[in-house]
């Protein structure tokens, strides 16, 4: 009688939210019936309604292709597409039509890619690749689901994407993965590649750690001196703010001049980019995805509609 009771609170409560938490089940549980129950029953009690609600993992996959032609059907010029090796699921793309000619005919062009890992049962990476507008608005622009953040799937992500967006060769913010790097210059070219100057920033800290500053008070001097070099927009206000961590500590110096200056620095990087050094964009798109994350790739396609 108890699972029974259980079974029909829970079930009305993950038709209403598919993310829904186990830590949010035994509080409900605690409040409404006075019932304690373990963290690791009420996870498996969620994931057992939540397979009742939406079927079996496994299954999730088969509804794939029929969606992938949905999407084109319903929307003109849409690219969505899965690929299979025998009767395994590889990896699925999807970029809508709208937002494809949203990028091409009213965006800055300069792109945002990134990969971020998924955390349902069978895992994988979810790869985008966003913009802004001209209001410097979050602008969708495609986005796949793949094994890993390795070589050929960002060759396949970043070459479907440039097809897309009909041959442009935009500028392409991201981080420094060897996936990412090796890709990048098979598709759209190193001198279209800027890098994020956050990450790299916490690269020198990294760097300073090494050689012997490992005072937390001594990491914003650090961060400003480094972003005075990277938002120089002069040759003489680029080589006052080296200068500083040549008199600071030399190896950082060193560390600054060997890790291509000419792909993050403002007065360096020979492309326009509106004044964005930095990856945000990207991230905001990650943080909005969170909870989609969670689900099944059909769940998250639905969602991200």
């Amino acid at each position: 009688m108890r699972a029974k009771l259980l079974m029909r609170v829970i079930n009305g409560k993950v038709r209403l939210s598919t993310d829904y938490s186990p830590t949010e089940l035994t509080k409900d549980l605690k409040l409404e019936l006075g019932m304690k129950m373990a963290y690791m029953q009420a996870w498996r009690m969620r994931e057992y309604v939540r397979m009742l609600v939406m079927g079996r993992p496994e299954d999730h996959y088969k509804v794939l292709p029929w969606m992938c032609v949905a999407i084109v059907r319903a929307n003109p010029d849409s690219r969505a597409f899965c690929e299979v090796e025998g009767s395994r699921f590889k990896r699925m793309f999807a970029a809508y039509g709208a937002s494809l000619n949203g990028f091409i005919l009213g965006c800055q062009k300069m792109l945002f890619v990134d990969g971020t890992h998924l955390s349902r049962l069978y895992k994988g990476t979810l790869m985008a690749a966003t913009a802004l507008d001209a209001d410097n608005h979050l602008f969708d622009v495609a986005y796949a689901v793949v094994a890993g953040e390795n070589k050929e799937d960002w060759l396949w992500f970043l070459t479907v994407v440039h097809e897309c967006i009909g041959g442009l060769k935009p500028v392409i913010m991201s981080y420094r993965s060897k996936g990412l790097l090796y890709a990048m210059a098979k598709v759209f070219g190193v001198e279209n590649h800027s890098y994020c100057v956050r990450h790299l920033r916490e690269n020198l800290l990294g760097r300073a750690a090494q050689v012997g500053i490992r005072r937390d008070a001594l990491k914003d001097p650090l961060k400003q001196m480094f972003n005075r070099v990277a938002y120089a927009p002069t040759a003489a206000e680029y080589e006052s703010a080296l200068a500083e961590p040549r008199r600071y500590k030399w190896e950082l110096a060193c560390w600054v001049e060997e890790n291509e200056p000419e792909r993050w620095v403002q007065l360096k990087f020979l492309k326009e980019r509106w004044g964005k050094l930095n990856n945000n964009p990207i991230e905001s798109w990650n943080y909005w995805m969170c909870r989609l994350r969670q689900m099944s790739i059909p769940s998250l396609m639905s969602g991200h509609l």
